[in-house]
């Protein structure tokens, strides 16, 4: 296996693969008609699910603002809620799923 990347995307990593380990641990039983594949991928998507959600709601209701704002004629304040948004993107959603500008994949 090849040495991880630094940062969040080794948390995922990791998350998963415990995700994974448990859905084949012998003892304990799953749901019936679950694959352990799928109950491992519902755990794991439901742990990051949270904090991303409550980012996505951050930029919306900061957009929201922005929009407010704009109408309003009073650009500072939708300026603020612009750069709120952005620092929300930059450092919390990118954080949670580990998509950083220095992890880009090469195209």
């Amino acid at each position: 296996m090849s040495e991880l990347d630094p940062g969040h995307p080794d948390e995922l990593r990791t998350l998963l693969a415990n995700w994974l380990a448990r859905a084949r641990d012998p003892i304990g039983s799953l749901p019936e008609g679950v694959t352990p594949e799928e109950w491992a991928a519902k755990q794991f998507i439901n742990a990051w699910c949270k904090p991303v959600r409550e980012s996505i709601d951050s930029i919306e209701e900061s957009m929201r603002a922005a929009l407010a704002a704009l109408a309003a004629g009073d650009t500072k304040a939708a300026g603020f809620e612009i750069s709120c948004s952005l620092q929300t993107l930059g450092e919390d959603l990118r954080d949670e799923l580990g998509i950083y500008t220095w992890n880009r994949e090469s195209d």
